[in-house]
């Protein structure tokens, strides 16, 4: 599976019109044409004044055929045409998904408080696969025995390219760090942390919440 994951930056003060925009007449013209949204959010940390938006394609070809067909409906150019006077930068990234976990079967718990901790891991040259399957085989147990709820796994398939992005669900901050505390308090963490730790050169996070249309809440 293909995930198309973009963010829209809009002006200042412009976010709750272009999300109306979008939900009222980008979104449902979307969906005639047969894209899949898998989750749709504003930023919470980080940059702000972004909707970062994840959609799912059975492959490349798949999201070129679906893209051409929305784009040659005169519907499509009127709703471009307004919603760009909101936009002052976008920008996407192709992943490709791994089999750490079914993408975005979870759909989240529907909770008031819930958020997604969206992380990207930049990993030594051509160690991304080795690096996924030792969190697969040694992070996953872990992780699923102290309440993580994790939505996809995937690795870049263009932009910057050696990295693997990974989308955590939360019902709230306080759910988080207990989980996270007693996750690395488990003996087995040192032991995945020594096996994968060395793979990395960087990490980045920000909090996503999602929005009223958002699959994903």
């Amino acid at each position: 599976m293909i995930i198309d994951a973009r963010t829209y930056t809009t002006r200042p003060g412009q976010m709750p019109a272009y999300l109306k925009h979008v939900e009222e007449n980008g979104y449902p013209l979307q969906k005639k044409h047969g894209y899949e949204l898998a989750g749709y959010f504003t930023v919470e940390t980080g940059a702000l004044n972004k909707a970062v938006h994840y959609w799912k394609y059975e492959s490349a070809a798949a999201r070129q055929e679906i893209r051409a067909s929305l784009a040659a409906d005169p519907a499509w150019a009127d709703y471009l045409r307004v919603g760009r006077e909101m936009l002052v930068e976008q920008e996407n990234r192709l992943l490709q998904t791994t089999d750490v976990v079914e993408p975005f079967a979870f759909t989240g718990n529907g909770s008031p408080q819930g958020f997604v901790d969206e992380r990207t891991y930049s990993i030594t040259y051509t160690q991304v696969p080795n690096y996924v399957e030792v969190t697969k085989a040694l992070a996953a147990p872990i992780i699923k025995d102290h309440g993580w709820q994790l939505l996809v796994y995937c690795s870049s398939a263009t932009g910057r390219i050696g990295q693997v992005v990974h989308l955590w669900y939360w019902d709230s901050h306080a759910q988080r760090e207990a989980a996270q505390t007693a996750a690395t308090a488990d003996p087995r963490w040192p032991i995945y942390q020594a096996a994968n730790g060395h793979r990395v050169i960087d990490q980045h996070n920000r909090y996503l919440l999602p929005v009223s249309f958002s699959p994903i809440k």
